[in-house]
């Protein structure tokens, strides 16, 4: 694990900065924010959702960015049709979302060079 914030970790393996002890803080205070404002739905939960999906994207399988549209996309389009129905959001969204994550990391270790979590060091 390397604190380093402004250089890019080339290394294979898990990652973790300053950076993203930050950002995580600042997603709990936004959830936090989203329970209030949003008392007795999960609503609350989508910031962290997306944080935890792209820390995983991004720092535990590293499976880069050009991959990571196919999540995204469909993420916004579900939260965007289904804010206002938090009864079925969740319903649709970790069904779909979650198996196209598990494709996607599947995907990238397969596909190579895999540089994620558990790679073979050389």
């Amino acid at each position: 694990m390397k604190w380093l914030t402004f250089k890019i970790q080339r290394s294979p393996g898990f990652r973790f900065n300053l950076i993203d002890l930050l950002l995580i803080v600042l997603l709990i205070f936004v959830s936090l924010g989203f329970r209030y404002f949003f008392p007795g739905t999960s609503i609350y939960l989508i910031p962290l959702y997306l944080g935890v999906s792209f820390f995983m994207f991004c720092n535990i399988f590293r499976i880069g960015n050009r991959l990571e549209i196919f999540w995204y996309v469909p993420f916004v389009i579900i939260t965007i049709s289904l804010f206002n129905r938090p009864d079925i959001y969740w319903k649709v969204m970790l069904p779909v979302c979650e198996t196209l994550k598990l494709a996607l990391i599947v995907f990238r270790i397969k596909k190579g060079p895999y540089i994620g979590i558990f790679s073979k060091v050389k």
